[in-house]
């Protein structure tokens, strides 16, 4: 019989391209964590509520300095990955991907 853990997390690659001042294209891969929210504790959130606040849970593989050129960790590197437009959609991407990719009915 298959057991579903209605409460895990897991991992997922995350492909990111950004693109610098001069307009070159950078493309690197990273590791998300997310964790998996109910359905219904999902619709009942705020309209406002962003999905990356309640399913990214770390991050891994990417490098992001912070104002004093250190490198970011735990929430401040999730945060920063959140507010960039390219790694926030990116990151949306992949949790999108990772829940539908295997589980769409075959036609």
């Amino acid at each position: 019989m298959f057991k579903l853990n209605t409460a895990r997390s897991y991992t997922y690659p995350v492909a990111l391209t950004v693109y610098d001042e001069a307009g070159k294209e950078h493309t690197g891969k990273f590791t998300a964590k997310f964790k998996v929210v109910a359905q219904d504790k999902l619709r009942e959130m705020p309209a406002d509520t962003l999905l990356l606040d309640q399913v990214l849970v770390g991050a891994e593989g990417i490098e992001v300095p912070g104002e004093d050129g250190k490198q970011l960790e735990g929430e401040a590197l999730l945060n920063a990955l959140k507010n960039d437009p390219a790694a926030s959609t990116a990151l949306l991407t992949a949790y999108q991907e990772s829940i539908a990719k295997k589980n769409r009915g075959r036609i």
